[in-house]
């Protein structure tokens, strides 16, 4: 069996919250090119900068976490009218929030503390099975995942 790959996605506490009542995941405000890169079974991860997108209102926490449901990326309504947008079926884990300062000394892929703010500019990246299950620990999801040996 394959071991999975394991994401973290960056996006607005709020489109999250959408995302987890419905049951998908969308990366990079829903271009193909990014969820494509999922397959079922990887498991992934929100990290929300903010409540809203652009916004000020800082959130500075992982919000959601769950595994990439079976089928593949289909188009969906959540844009609005002449958007095309692309997501994934998932399944989210009962979680709470983590904070990101608690987690910063404990991340392998932050090795600048003092400007950790950028390892989380891109809206989807890889991570290691470390570092996700610290993710997945720190969230009270620890559980859901059993990632072996792999570090």
């Amino acid at each position: 069996m394959t071991t999975p790959t394991c994401w973290i996605g960056v996006a607005a506490a709020a489109h999250v919250r959408v995302g987890h009542q419905q049951g998908f995941v969308m990366f990079a405000h829903g271009k193909h090119s990014a969820v494509k890169q999922l397959r079922p079974g990887d498991a992934f991860a929100y990290y929300s900068p903010t409540e809203t997108l652009g916004g000020k209102d800082a959130v500075r926490r992982f919000t959601a976490i769950g595994v990439i449901a079976e089928g593949e990326p289909e188009p969906s309504p959540v844009m609005g009218a002449g958007v095309e947008a692309w997501s994934r079926r998932a399944h989210y884990f009962d979680a709470q929030e983590a904070d990101i300062y608690f987690l910063l000394p404990q991340l392998e892929f932050v090795t600048d503390r003092s400007h950790w703010g950028m390892y989380f500019r891109k809206s989807l990246f890889k991570t290691s099975a470390a570092d996700f299950s610290r993710i997945a620990d720190a969230m009270g999801a620890g559980q859901n995942f059993h990632f072996g040996d792999q570090e």
